[in-house]
């Protein structure tokens, strides 16, 4: 017989909190990055959010959920509509599973899910967006709830991997190269180096610096929308992350023309953000990076090397992470609508955020 346990609210302006935090997911089998309270932190810095993790559901199984509360607000031509909602922080984060097993069932997270519920109502909370993490496949434990009327699971297409299993020891990187991205790798071998930092380097500011003027350059090339854009405090912050963030630089001569960082987890590895100017594309600089992501994630003892998607399946940028050869994966958020009144009427305001925007496209019903 299943027990209900009670809801936990967990502030990283807590001591005691931000260390049962982090305790709760260095314990978890299915243990990530995105869960740990350092990432979380830094991920306040894209908007102005509170963040908590939210512990419930049913015993022996409980889940933790990492969570940015976001105060929201629109003019339209007559007036200012604000209002409160909730979402996983930016990246493949989602649920995590405190089981002493790896096993996750769809009642346990249906229990979960009416937790989080009654929390969104008491908060007046309009919704709550959970990003689910592909690599655990976890849009298959909301199965069971696929005719919940107050939630909606939206698939948003896939994201690719390298498998580092499949290893090609000669070489020293993946086996799984497609004859292009060898030929990258043979390029920035006679024209690159690569050097590797951690954010508990005494130097790591420095090197995000560089990392951060490169990778705005790249940005304003490509006219990104500013989505995409981070201030230098975010990259400091995930600084705090320590042994678990690497940063990667490519140089030419003594020029930085490339770089990426990478999240580095238990059993698995993403990339996080990258960037490479004119010469780093020339030589094969984006390549040269992941392979290196690749070799120190391995190191570790990961499974994969997470690459995301494209901006939409297909384009070009997914067609070059798939070119790396490894299984590709759905990616899927889990949208609870705890206000359904207040969530359409936001949901017909002209230029709405995500999630209410995916609404008008037939997204969310």
């Amino acid at each position: 017989m299943m027990h209900r346990t009670t809801l936990e609210t967990l502030r990283t302006t807590n001591l005691a909190d931000l260390h049962r935090w982090t305790t709760l997911v260095q314990k978890s089998l299915m243990r990530d990055v995105y869960y740990l309270p350092a990432y979380v932190q830094a991920s306040t810095e894209m908007e102005q959010t509170d963040p908590v993790a939210l512990v419930g559901g049913s015993d022996p199984c409980p889940i933790l959920a990492p969570l940015l509360i976001r105060r929201m607000s629109v003019v339209d031509e007559r007036s200012r509509t604000e209002w409160k909602d909730a979402c996983s922080p930016y990246g493949y984060g989602g649920l995590l599973g405190l089981s002493p097993t790896e096993k996750v069932g769809q009642s346990d997270v249906r229990r979960f899910l009416e937790d989080l519920q009654n929390w969104c109502s008491e908060n007046q909370l309009v919704c709550c967006v959970l990003r689910l993490h592909p690599l655990m496949c976890q849009e298959s434990w909301f199965a069971g709830v696929s005719g919940w009327s107050v939630g909606k699971i939206v698939f948003r297409g896939p994201t690719s991997t390298i498998d580092l299993k499949n290893w090609n020891g000669s070489l020293n990187q993946p086996g799984s190269l497609r004859r292009d991205r060898r030929a990258d790798m043979r390029s920035a071998g006679r024209a690159l180096r690569v050097t590797w930092n951690q954010g508990d380097d005494y130097d790591v500011r420095a090197k995000l610096d560089l990392f951060s003027r490169l990778y705005n350059q790249n940005l304003d090339r490509l006219d990104s929308d500013m989505f995409y854009r981070f201030s230098p405090s975010y990259f400091y912050r995930l600084a705090g992350l320590g042994e678990h963030l690497g940063i990667a630089l490519v140089w030419h001569g003594e020029e930085v023309v490339g770089g990426n960082l990478f999240l580095l987890g238990w059993r698995y590895a993403h990339g996080h953000l990258a960037g490479t100017n004119q010469i780093g594309r020339k030589y094969g600089a984006s390549t040269l990076l992941l392979v290196e992501g690749s070799r120190r994630a391995r190191q570790r003892g990961c499974e994969l090397l997470n690459l995301g998607g494209g901006m939409r399946s297909g384009d070009s940028l997914d067609d070059y992470k798939r070119s790396l050869g490894g299984p590709s994966y759905r990616y899927a958020f889990f949208v609870l609508i705890a206000d359904p009144e207040r969530f359409e009427q936001i949901c017909r305001i002209p230029n709405s955020p995500w999630p209410y925007s995916m609404s008008m496209l037939g997204g969310i019903q």
